[in-house]
């Protein structure tokens, strides 16, 4: 129970301890698994869903929708290609001011396309605009970030101007790859709208140690929200590979012996990062290969002039695609300079004098989009689309970050991508219509390009979710054709000996896949199971135990602690006992349970787990300290607004925080008392009392 401050609001509280029923029949193990794993499904709102939805996104509105009243966030994590837009939309139907949608900026006109076709109000406000300080309406009580993961670091500007002030709104996150590099960026992408004892019903009192596991506990299906296909029809898909020929082999080698010229740096992380780079341009073309050199020898000459190279140049030079491959910490400090060799300028000026050999490779796109099937093709580097959009012909469309447009005429990004979408019936800039796009990653996320009916990838991206979201915007719902055919461009040997992207990628894929899929639950419910709790006692060579699954309920959330003991000793959480204890007891000789035993196991597990929910993170003692400094000089004044103000603020700073609230409290503690008693937080209200039930009771008799 939370600090108050005024008086009246306290209240004695008679000790409560649950009356466990009746011990049922001896119980098969069957039914005990079964019990438990309805009790773990996460839950789900009874209301009826928006008639625009389809029928097998209602699963999904139906846990957001509970997700979002119960702990004031869901992540949305459906696969690329779901429709995660409309299940959004329909969560802010019931929104009594328009829903803040924060998206990347080439989303933005499509987001607003669909909002209206539901006839939802949202404002929209992109990614980049957050990142310069601008927020969404004071009045909005639902933000909906599409493309989520862009969130997951809580060091970047967008999340430092974002996060505190969605603290105390609703949050619905949105993206089919939460997990690029490592299972903890799905932990802080929750932290954004979820506080720390989110999953203290479930018996994890914070989400840190959920980062820690190897494997995802059944309690993340209540914040994340994931379904299975459940047998529903899929789009084909027809894979395809572009082998390298003789001369593209050629060509990488010589770009790897010419990188191995170069002195670079002494420092080994400098180094390996400015290979790095230098590699990866090379792999997608000679185009990207010079157009890198040619920024290797800007940051040189940036260098010289500097007396060295600070961590920014090096960040700036590697680009947002590569960053995440360095430690930066140790790299030094913003401060120190790094020096590079001047000596490489010749050496690059020498490389870059050598004639392009890009004839072969593109030889074979060409050949690869001959038959004019509706083609998108993805490369990482705005040099190798320029390249490849000149060598496809004047009737070529592209887009990349800094413009879009078909041959030579510049267009709007929009009505390039609407050729290639579900609007490319009606489309009539020119009199014919495009039948090839070639893009960077700027168009990988979120478009709608269902009209194309082939995708290239031109080059290898560093992550494995970056290759679903590109395949992912034909790979959608409103597919135009019955197969789409996926055809990846594979890098030359000394590229893949020296850099090992495919490598990289399935490690990265591995890690990624096997904690979602752990996560994804079926839209179709569980067989029911008996009500009331299930019982099983057995014996066997090894010492006493005994293991309960306790289901606990509060304020509309729920949640299932198992506990578990040996002989005598205290109960203790075991969130990941039921398989191995299984285990025991299917090789174990069941016995008839004695109904007190059973009855005084249940109650005492009970008490435990009612402990173990109630322990969460700490509030920040020493603000709390402040507030009630502050609430004695006002009652000591009798002034009944400040303690009203006073008590609202306490109960913010006693809470496990979010993402957001932390940087609040962060904000208050460089304040004085009275601009700290002045900020306006959340009304948080005070959990109430958990009600808890036995479930399930395995006891085993030596």
């Amino acid at each position: 129970m939370w600090p108050r401050i005024v008086a009246e609001s306290l209240r004695a509280v008679d000790r409560w301890l649950p009356t466990a029923p009746g011990a049922a029949a001896q119980a098969s193990l069957d039914d005990w698994d079964a019990l438990l794993r309805a009790a773990e499904r996460p839950g789900e709102s009874v209301a009826t869903p928006p008639s625009f939805l389809l029928p097998h996104q209602h699963a999904s509105w139906r846990r957001v929708r509970h997700a979002m009243t119960a702990w004031g966030g869901a992540l949305l994590a459906e696969p690329v290609g779901r429709g995660k837009t409309w299940i959004a939309l329909a969560a802010a139907v019931d929104e009594g001011a328009p829903a803040a949608v924060v998206v990347p900026a080439i989303l933005a006109g499509q987001w607003r396309r669909a909002a209206a076709r539901a006839g939802v109000a949202i404002s929209c406000i992109s990614h980049e605009a957050v990142s310069r300080g601008h927020l969404p309406p004071p009045a909005t009580s639902l933000v909906i970030i599409d493309e989520a993961h862009r969130f997951r670091h809580a060091s970047t500007r967008r999340v430092r101007h974002l996060a505190p002030w969605s603290a105390g709104r609703r949050m619905l996150l949105l993206t089919g790859t939460p997990i690029i590099n490592r299972t903890a960026d799905l932990i802080a992408l929750l932290r954004l709208f979820a506080a720390e004892d989110a999953l203290a019903l479930d018996g994890w009192p914070e989400l840190t140690a959920v980062a820690n596991q190897s494997r995802p506990p059944a309690a993340l299906r209540r914040l994340v929200v994931r379904t299975s296909d459940d047998g529903r029809a899929t789009i084909a898909r027809r894979d395809g590979m572009l082998e390298p020929g003789p001369g593209e082999r050629a060509r990488a080698a010589r770009a790897v012996g010419a990188i191995g010229e170069l002195t670079l740096s002494v420092d080994p992380a400098i180094r390996r990062l400015l290979r790095t780079v230098l590699l990866d341009a090379a792999a997608s073309s000679d185009a990207a290969w010079r157009d890198a050199l040619g920024r290797y020898r800007a940051l040189l000459l940036q260098s010289r002039d500097a007396g060295g190279a600070s961590r920014s140049m090096l960040r700036h030079f590697a680009g947002p695609s590569l960053d995440q491959l360095v430690l930066w910490p140790m790299l030094g400090r913003e401060a120190s300079a790094v020096e590079l060799p001047d000596q490489d300028i010749a050496t690059v000026d020498a490389i870059r004098a050598q004639p392009a050999a890009d004839g072969e490779w593109l030889d074979a796109m060409k050949d690869a989009v001959a038959d004019g099937a509706t083609t998108v093709c993805f490369t990482r580097h705005r040099a190798t689309v320029t390249m490849l959009q000149a060598a496809l012909g004047p009737a070529t469309a592209w887009v990349t970050g800094a413009g879009a447009g078909i041959g030579p005429h510049r267009m709007r990004r929009e009505t390039v991508l609407s050729a290639f979408g579900p609007e490319r019936p009606a489309w009539s800039v020119f009199r014919r219509v495009p039948t090839v796009l070639v893009a960077t990653d700027i168009a990988a996320e979120g478009l709608d390009l269902q009209s194309a009916a082939r995708i290239v990838h031109v080059d290898l991206p560093w992550t494995a979710t970056r290759v679903d979201q590109r395949e992912g915007r034909l790979l959608r719902i409103g597919q135009m054709h019955g197969t789409v055919q996926v055809l990846c461009r594979q890098p030359a040997p000394a590229i893949v000996t020296s850099l090992g992207p495919q490598a990289r990628l399935r490690v990265k894929r591995a890690a990624a896949t096997a904690w979602l899929d752990s996560l994804t639950a079926s839209p179709v419910m569980d067989p029911a199971v008996a009500s009331g709790m299930v019982t099983a006692t057995f014996r066997d060579d090894e010492p006493a135990a005994a293991l309960v699954a306790v289901r606990l309920e509060r304020d509309w959330r729920e949640g299932v602690i198992l506990v578990a003991r040996q002989g005598s000793e205290p109960w203790r959480l075991d969130p990941f006992a039921i398989d191995r204890l299984l285990a025991r007891a299917r090789s174990a000789e069941p016995v008839v349970g004695d109904d007190a035993l059973i009855s005084a196991t249940a109650q005492s597990a009970t008490q435990a787990a009612i402990v173990f929910a109630g322990a969460s993170v700490p509030g920040d003692a020493m603000l709390i300290t402040r507030v009630h400094r502050m609430a004695r000089s006002a009652a000591h004044a009798r002034d009944g607004a400040a303690l009203a103000r006073l008590d609202r603020l306490l109960r913010f700073v006693s809470a496990p925080p979010t993402l957001g609230a932390r940087r609040v409290l962060d904000q208050m503690r460089l304040r004085d008392d009275r601009a700290m008693a002045r900020m306006a937080v959340p009304d948080l209200r005070m959990p109430s009392r958990p009600h808890a039930v036995p479930l399930a009771v395995l006891i085993w008799l030596p």
